[in-house]
């Protein structure tokens, strides 16, 4: 990785002060930037990921373009495609520059055909074509908003043109695979729109599908953009949309545009908030990432999602994908004289929010009918228990690293052609149809694959790794699953499915503190699941759904009396709440040590390790306050209270 993930960090070098709106472009481990608006330049700058560095390319041969901004630019091959854009005479552009990478050479291409001047539209490229959508054109007497998809076949470098599109600005286009994805932007009457649009660049005529509109968006999800600008990228089937967000479906955009600009530059007010969205494009379900926190401090004007390689560069088969979420922007919460929009940058972990990028298997599966049947086998492993497992050394040597090393040594193992492995059976059997089929078997329980992914990160097998942590992400995550997996996350250095598991934790707080799931973790996985409580987290107890009075078997409320919280569980009469909308707060804020007029994450140890499952009618929990005074707050809670450790079992959270 980069950069270390979830703290921003300020990049060093030529920073690019009084800069908006330029281009970007991803290629390799560099982000390069081309124009942009303010003082309008044509400078081409790069962004090192590996070092945060900023560079500017000075050494250039060829004519490059005339200063721009609101221009696109995209990679094709070993180059990059500059298309329109507005100068600094307030004119727009419709000429088409490459530069080369190689060479760092400029050329204009002569172009077949013209289209109209714009900017503020996108650019993709498919096939050796540059596509480009919509935009903001004008006139001698008027300006207008484009309808139109536009394509430059890159070889032949001549224009074709599709009309009859819904006309946009400022919006954004993903390609993901032979689609291209036209997301929110401005129409023809300079609303803000949140409507997404879906082209088949493999049939033609080019015709365009709306996939979701803005009111079905806003609706459901209460996904609404203050301004049009965002970003839009794609990982794992899946568009993530990065903008500033309405909060409050009942805050209208006009009111709020309207309200008086001030220095300050905490973008994050109780109107608005920049937010991350994940639209999952099988099920076309939008879900906000609960990373909102990042943002709270400053502006962030960009956002991209940056692509490594894991794994040794000689084993193919065990390289795997990595999706790092990175933003750039300013925390400074005031804007200072030459403002730098693209100062501080941000990496959030791409598996942190279950982005797994793991290829389809390489290989049938049709060998683990072989696995254990001594017909054939020239090798035997032995299980922690003493079992044999027949197997062929071909197909571990092809497959298993370690093995390899093993045989290549002359180790008593490859002479005697068997070995002890300290695992269980099942385990060991998990881990070779592994190796035989380039698969995780779908029936695998997940105590077993809890140690599995302990022993990938053991033989360095990366693939089985991720296949690992997604299984049990997807499948398994539950309040008895959760303290375990959280602890084989640790052990096998899963910095992803350790997050994953800990904001499950955090959701289901009071189902988790009912079961025994932490008390069975080991004193040091229990410390570093303290330490990743942030100073800042606040208990919440609330009522998030409707109490039905003959489903209702625990009632928890306030008993008014030295810091202590009243559980009523009487499952036959109940007593006579009031079950109206006053709202209470119980607020811990997590500190190592004690200290007055707070609670106490380690010292409530009662609260936090020793809970029992189930409650006994009317008892009291302490909840080890401070002798001070502290607002208390409980409402009825409706708690289904069964036996499976359910995680609809409490309405009680960490707000982190």
């Amino acid at each position: 990785m980069f950069m270390k993930p979830g703290q921003p960090i300020k990049t060093i070098g030529q920073n690019l002060a009084g800069l908006w709106r330029p281009s970007f472009v991803k290629v390799d481990q560099r982000l390069y930037v081309f124009g942009g608006g303010g003082n309008v330049t044509d400078n081409l700058h790069y962004l090192d990921l590996k070092q945060m560095c900023w560079e500017t390319i000075m050494s250039t041969s060829g004519t490059p373009p005339c200063k721009r901004y609101g221009h696109t630019a995209t990679r094709w091959r070993d180059s990059i495609v500059v298309f329109g854009g507005c100068n600094e005479y307030q004119e727009y552009c419709g000429d088409i520059h490459i530069f080369d990478l190689k060479t760092s050479t400029w050329h204009q291409p002569v172009i077949n055909g013209s289209v109209s001047p714009r900017y503020l539209h996108s650019a993709t490229v498919f096939e050796d074509k540059l596509i480009i959508y919509g935009g903001f054109a004008k006139s001698s007497d008027c300006t207008y908003v484009l309808d139109e998809l536009c394509v430059l076949d890159l070889n032949s470098m001549i224009w074709t043109r599709y009309h009859d599109m819904p006309p946009r600005y400022n919006h954004s286009a993903t390609l993901v695979g032979n689609k291209i994805y036209i997301y929110a932007g401005k129409d023809e009457q300079g609303n803000t729109v949140s409507d997404l649009f879906m082209v088949n660049l493999q049939k033609l005529p080019y015709t365009p599908h709306l996939v979701l509109s803005g009111n079905q968006q806003s609706c459901n999800t209460r996904m609404v953009l203050l301004k049009s600008q965002h970003f839009c990228d794609t990982a794992c089937g899946k568009l993530l949309v990065f903008g500033r967000y309405l909060n409050n479906s009942n805050t209208t955009k006009s009111n709020l545009l309207q309200q008086p600009q001030t220095n300050n530059n905490n973008n994050n007010s109780p109107e608005s908030t920049y937010s991350l969205w994940m639209l999952d494009l099988d099920t076309l379900e939008w879900e906000k990432q609960e990373c909102d926190g990042h943002f709270e401090v400053g502006g962030w004007n960009y956002f991209t999602i940056i692509n490594e390689k894991s794994g040794e560069q000689n084993e193919a088969l065990n390289q795997i994908s990595i999706n790092n979420l990175l933003f750039l922007g300013n925390t400074d919460p005031y804007r200072p004289q030459g403002y730098d929009h693209f100062r501080d940058a941000l990496v959030i972990h791409g598996e942190s929010l279950g982005l797994y990028d793991i290829a389809e298997p390489r290989f049938s599966s049709e060998f683990v009918q072989l696995l254990n049947s001594p017909e054939l086998s020239d090798f035997s492993i032995i299980a922690l228990d003493g079992q044999e497992i027949f197997v062929h050394q071909v197909i571990l040597l092809t497959r298993w690293p370690h093995f390899k090393n093993i045989h290549k040594s002359g180790m008593s193992e490859s002479i005697q052609r068997r070995m002890t492995i300290p695992e269980p059976f099942e385990v060991i059997m998990a881990f070779l149809k592994f190796l035989y089929s380039d698969r995780l078997d779908e029936n695998e329980p997940w105590e077993v694959v809890c140690e599995l992914l302990v022993m990938a990160n053991m033989y360095l097998l990366h693939r089985l790794k991720k296949l690992c942590c997604e299984r049990l992400f997807r499948c398994h995550l539950t309040i008895e699953s959760c303290g375990l997996i959280f602890e084989k996350a640790i052990m096998a250095e899963e910095v992803g499915l350790k997050l994953l598991a800990l904001s499950f934790m955090f959701r289901n707080y009071g189902s988790l503190l009912k079961s025994n799931t932490l008390m069975e973790l080991p004193q040091l996985i229990r410390d570093e699941f303290l330490d990743s409580v942030p100073e800042e987290a606040v208990l919440e107890v609330g009522r998030t759904r409707h109490l039905n009075h003959y489903q209702q078997q625990q009632q928890l409320y306030n008993s008014n009396s030295n810091n202590m919280i009243y559980v009523s569980n009487n499952n036959s009469s109940q007593p006579n709440i009031s079950t109206s909308n006053t709202n209470y707060h119980h607020h811990h804020h997590h500190h190592r040590q004690q200290q007055q007029h707070i609670l106490n994450y380690t010292v409530a140890s009662d609260v936090l390790l020793n809970q029992r499952t189930t409650p006994t009618a009317n008892e009291l929990i302490l909840i080890n306050a401070s002798t001070t005074a502290t607002t208390t707050t409980a409402t009825t809670n409706n708690n289904n209270n069964n036996n499976n450790n359910t995680t609809t079992s409490s309405d009680m959270s960490v707000e982190v």
